[in-house]
C-alpha cells in the first residue's frame, strides 16, 4: 500500500468519525455522544470541536475528565478520574500537572473537559479474571495427619523453637539456642 492510498483511507476514516459524533457547543458546555462535558481549561484556545469529533471514542465516556493536547496538528486524548475514585494514582486528576510536564510538549495547547455524568464502560466479550495463576498446582499435598514430631536432642534448659506447620512445601527446621 503506497503513502497516498494510506492518506486517503485516513482522511475517509476521519470524515466518517466526524459524521458519527456530532458536537453541540453552548458557551463552556459541550455535548457529544449523549455526554455532557464542561470546558474547564482551554490553554491557547486548543479546543476544536472538529478535532474532538475525529478523535473521540465511546471509551472516553467512563472518565470524569478528558484532557486533549495538540502536537504536530494532531489531537491526543487522555482520560482521568476524580481524586476520590478507587483507581491508581496515575489515573487521578491530581496528576494532571505531572502528565502535562512529562508527556505534553512544553507550551503545547491543551484543554480539560469535565464529564458531568460519566458512565461505566461495558466491555464486550468475556470478563477477564484478575486472579493470579496458582503456583505448584500439580504438587502433592502434604499429609500432616500421620506426622510424628522428631525427638529432640536439645540440652536441658535450652530453648527449642519449632514451627507449627509446614508452609509452601518447605522443610521444617529447628533452631537451637545454646
Amino acid at each position: 500500500m503506497d503513502r497516498d492510498t494510506l492518506k486517503e483511507r485516513t482522511r475517509l476514516q476521519q470524515e466518517e468519525r466526524k459524521s458519527a459524533y456530532k458536537i453541540n457547543q453552548e458557551a463552556n458546555e459541550i455535548e457529544i455522544d449523549k455526554l455532557t462535558l464542561e470546558l474547564v481549561e482551554n490553554f491557547k484556545n486548543a479546543f476544536d470541536a472538529d478535532m474532538l469529533a475525529v478523535r473521540y471514542t465511546p471509551l472516553m465516556a467512563q472518565y470524569d475528565y478528558i484532557v486533549g493536547d495538540i502536537s504536530a496538528d494532531q489531537l491526543r486524548l487522555k482520560g482521568f478520574y476524580r481524586n476520590d475514585r478507587n483507581v491508581s494514582e496515575q489515573q487521578k486528576i491530581m496528576t494532571l500537572q505531572d502528565y502535562l510536564y512529562e508527556y505534553v510538549n512544553f507550551g503545547a495547547p491543551y484543554f480539560v473537559l469535565e464529564n458531568i455524568n460519566p458512565r461505566p464502560f461495558k466491555s464486550e466479550g468475556r470478563a477477564k479474571s484478575n486472579a493470579r495463576p496458582r503456583k505448584n498446582a500439580n504438587k502433592r499435598s502434604v499429609d500432616t495427619t500421620n506426622h510424628k514430631p522428631r525427638a529432640s536432642k536439645a540440652k536441658v534448659g535450652a530453648k527449642v523453637v519449632q514451627p507449627n506447620h509446614k508452609k509452601n512445601g518447605k522443610r521444617a527446621f529447628i533452631i537451637k539456642q545454646k
